[in-house]
């Protein structure tokens, strides 16, 4: 009796082996029969056919069932694409195409890849080598497609997801995906990858001196401080004369407060772009606030012995930035506040003052400032006609200098903004 029932268990089993290659068999011959009609039922039919052949294991571990499977998904995306595609209405064919790409789903696309990968692990007699070799082809053209559309609508996490995929199947040498794929993850706001993939285009000398600005920006995100200024002094160190590598490295410095630092870098930086008009008024910007410090919360400190010094060569330089570019606002602005701030503490000075004619000496020298001051703030109002900070300094001046009707006009300006 025992050896009957495993007589029947083993014929049990081969006609559920059998049942389940007849079914990979159905699904080619489902598949074959869509290509020739296009009849949806067909397609639908494989599908199902090659989904229980897939998860059985009497099957699944056959190359042919997984380049069926791989096949059968190629077409339900295709047959999906052209189904957006006819939904669209734009006639330019290109933007119907765009459309179509932008609202199909990827997935199909992913599940025949992952067949066409298990295929060829399993093809161990290449038997089926040309057939895995186009469905990987076609697959890679549909995905990188696919990202491409889904990026340019904005679409950043699929394009993220599509442009992985596609980096699997075309190999760690093609850099181009590579850097897509750290600029969408920034894009997606996944800066683990994209730090992941800036710091792999890097160790593969791809990007250049760009490549580490960005990979700081991305530790900016993460707000990592350290890690970035990390990664621009290596950028310094691979690529010396690169301006914006400079220029960052110098941002942290000023951020930093290493005030040595950051001139020394701006220095060089105008050597080598001297008609950069921004450049002069950083420079220009930080001798300022180094003739006037203050702490933290803005409270003036104790000026420097050489404040006088600083301030002659922040003129300079706000001067300079103004030569190469006359209506620069933040210049214009800042060179008519140092006369302002000019004419402000010389007029305290000659407070303090007993002496009659030694106290109006510094009334006129103050006053001299003001005047200084005036035709440049007024300048850049005709810039920036709403911006209060200069209508509040003109405003001042033009009280202190008895100019009583335009102090007026300008108090009402100020009243309508």
């Amino acid at each position: 009796m025992k050896r009957i029932i495993l007589i029947i268990a083993a014929s049990v089993s081969i006609i559920s082996a059998n049942a389940q290659s007849a079914k990979v068999v159905s699904a080619w011959k489902y598949l074959k029969d869509y290509n020739d009609t296009q009849d949806a039922d067909y397609l639908t039919k494989a599908k199902e056919a090659i989904d229980l052949a897939s998860e059985n294991p009497d099957t699944k571990e056959q190359a042919k069932t997984q380049v069926y499977r791989g096949q059968i998904y190629v077409n339900l995306f295709q047959k999906s694409l052209k189904a957006e595609t006819a939904k669209a209405t734009d006639p330019d064919p290109k933007k119907k195409e765009t459309a179509a790409f932008q609202a199909v789903s990827a997935q199909d696309l992913y599940t025949a890849y992952d067949a066409f990968a298990k295929a060829k692990t399993l093809d161990t007699k290449g038997n089926y080598t040309s057939e895995i070799n186009k469905g990987i082809s076609d697959v890679s053209i549909y995905i990188s497609n696919k990202a491409v559309y889904d990026y340019n609508a904005k679409n950043y996490g699929a394009a993220l997801q599509s442009f992985e995929k596609a980096f699997a199947i075309s190999g760690s040498k093609d850099t181009a995906t590579l850097n897509n794929l750290a600029i969408t993850s920034e894009r997606a706001g996944d800066y683990e990858k994209a730090k992941q993939y800036y710091q792999k285009m890097i160790d593969m000398k791809v990007g250049r001196a760009a490549t580490y600005t960005q990979l700081m920006g991305v530790y900016t995100m993460l707000k990592d401080t350290v890690g970035g200024f990390e990664v621009l002094k290596k950028g310094r160190i691979a690529y010396p004369n690169d301006i914006n590598l400079l220029l960052n490295e110098t941002d942290f410095y000023i951020k930093a407060n290493k005030s040595s630092e950051a001139l020394a870098n701006l220095n060089q930086a105008i050597q080598a772009k001297p008609n950069d008009h921004i450049l002069y008024f950083a420079r220009g910007n930080m001798y300022d606030n180094l003739s006037n410090p203050k702490d933290p919360k803005g409270k003036e400190l104790e000026k420097p012995k050489d404040a006088d010094e600083k301030m002659k060569l922040a003129e300079a330089d706000y001067k300079k930035a103004l030569e190469i570019k006359p209506d620069y606002f933040d210049a214009l602005y800042n060179l008519g506040a140092l006369y302002y701030n000019n004419g402000v503490n010389l007029g305290n000075k000659a407070n303090t003052i007993t002496d009659q004619k030694k106290y109006e000496a510094e009334i006129t020298h103050a006053n001299d400032e003001f005047n200084k001051a005036v035709p440049i703030l007024e300048k850049a109002l005709s810039i920036n006609g709403k911006d209060r900070a200069t209508m509040t300094a003109l405003k001042n001046i033009y009280y202190r200098l008895q100019m009583k009707e335009k102090g007026d006009a300008m108090k009402e300006k100020l009243k309508g903004n």
